[in-house]
């Protein structure tokens, strides 16, 4: 084999060679995970007993090898794409928010990839 058929030849494995030093090449996609934070409140007519009161919403950022993404950025939309909140998370990936009014959905946008989007509707 000539000098020029050797150098074609080795193109594709020199193609690969910056995959190989790069160990963010198989990075990790976002997750956020939501549910509603249930307190108890007693009610006026004692009688009823408690009831749960659906007034928060606990959020959980990450990615999908279990990694925390702390102290990152969610934002609420409403479903006409108007910013209603951005909240910070704590260290540990979660945060705490009272519920929006209306119909809404959360973005976490590492930057990196895709973000990731919870939607009201699967809290039902």
């Amino acid at each position: 084999m000539n000098n020029k058929a050797s150098f074609i030849a080795g193109l594709p494995l020199l193609a690969l060679f910056p995959l190989l030093l790069c160990s963010k090449a198989n990075a990790h996609f976002p997750t956020l995970s939501c549910h509603y934070h249930q307190q108890e409140s007693k009610p006026k007519n004692s009688h009823l007993g408690n009831q749960q009161v659906k007034s928060k919403l606990v959020c959980e950022a990450g990615y999908s090898d279990a990694s925390l993404a702390g102290n990152v950025k969610l934002k609420v939309f409403s479903y006409d794409d108007t910013l209603l909140l951005t909240v910070i998370t704590a260290s540990d990936g979660s945060v705490t928010l009272t519920l929006p009014q209306g119909e809404y959905y959360i973005v976490f946008d590492p930057g990196h990839e895709s973000p990731a989007e919870f939607d009201y509707a699967e809290l039902q």
